[in-house]
């Protein structure tokens, strides 16, 4: 009986991301920071900037790649991304016969914090958690809250009125989860958690000046060789090697979107090099700047 309730939610999940996903790629649904994906064939690897997120598939099977981290997760598993990473994607099984579907919900701290004050107080872990993203089998109960989420998607007002209670019953299911420390630690005002994020946060916001450990360290209180340490554990980078894939994330969106060319778009992420530059988004991406234009051009004729 389990097993066959276990079915059906999966096969429903499928369904309900398939008639939301209304094309190839990525779609927005009425669900603020809620998004369905679905895609014909293999892709990958390819780069993306997570931002922290619940990731949910219906059908087909993908893998994230962080630092020396892979997860791969199906319809039995969802994925949680904790902090902001630039990771490495693959969609690993996908057909027009049996697309890969899958849907992503945004995870906002503050609606965690204000959750998390109406849960009992659980006592800070001793050690920073081991990752800041990681795969965990998918209960029942969360799958069903997400199926009703889904289906509130479809209609504007279900979205609007009912969506809210749901995303909360969604966050609710994922911190009280086998690995939920780390989202706690998100919405506390401390911890290494905490620390880790606050560095994030300063890297993103000034990821174009000349950063070196010690500057990273300083801005969240804590020696470079602590910084070190803890960062490494929670995102698989040292700070350095983040920053640079911050900076080349968000170069490629400014040769793609605004049409820079290589040599100013390396200039305005920091770069001093535009060699170096190049070499290492090659690296990142697969391919070249020019490349990367021409293959976007191509895909877009």
């Amino acid at each position: 009986m389990i097993l066959l309730r276990m079915t059906t939610q999966r096969d429903s999940l499928a369904a309900r991301i398939e008639r939301l996903a209304v094309g190839e790629g990525s779609t927005e649904t009425a669900v603020p920071g809620l998004r369905v994906f679905r895609a014909t064939e293999p892709v990958g690897p390819f780069a993306v900037e997570y931002q922290p997120c619940l990731c949910v598939v219906g059908q087909g099977r993908k893998a994230a790649t962080v630092g020396a981290q892979t997860c791969e997760y199906d319809p039995d598993q969802y994925l949680v991304v904790a902090l902001p990473l630039p990771v490495s994607a693959r969609i690993i099984e996908a057909s027009r016969e049996q697309p890969f579907l899958s849907m992503v919900l945004a995870i906002d701290v503050a609606e965690l914090g204000q959750l998390l004050m109406a849960m009992p107080d659980e006592p800070e872990p001793e050690r920073a958690p081991s990752t800041a993203m990681w795969v965990s089998s998918i209960e029942p109960r969360l799958r069903d809250a997400v199926l009703r989420l889904l289906q509130a998607a479809e209609d504007p007002t279900e979205a609007r009125v009912l969506g809210p209670g749901i995303v909360r019953e969604i966050l609710f299911h994922v911190l009280g989860g086998d690995q939920g420390a780390l989202l706690r630690s998100l919405a506390l005002r401390n911890g290494h958690g905490q620390r880790v994020v606050r560095a994030i946060r300063f890297m993103q916001d000034h990821y174009e000046q000349a950063l070196d450990v010690a500057t990273i360290a300083k801005s969240v209180g804590v020696s470079a060789s602590r910084l070190q340490h803890v960062f490494k554990d929670v995102t698989g980078l040292s700070p350095i090697q983040y920053l640079k894939r911050v900076r080349l994330h968000r170069a490629h969106v400014m040769i793609l979107t605004e049409g820079l060319g290589a040599g100013e778009a390396a200039f305005r992420v920091g770069y001093g090099s535009p060699s170096q530059f190049s070499r290492e988004f090659k690296r990142q991406f697969g391919l070249s700047p020019s490349h990367a234009v021409r293959e976007q051009q191509g895909t877009t004729a």
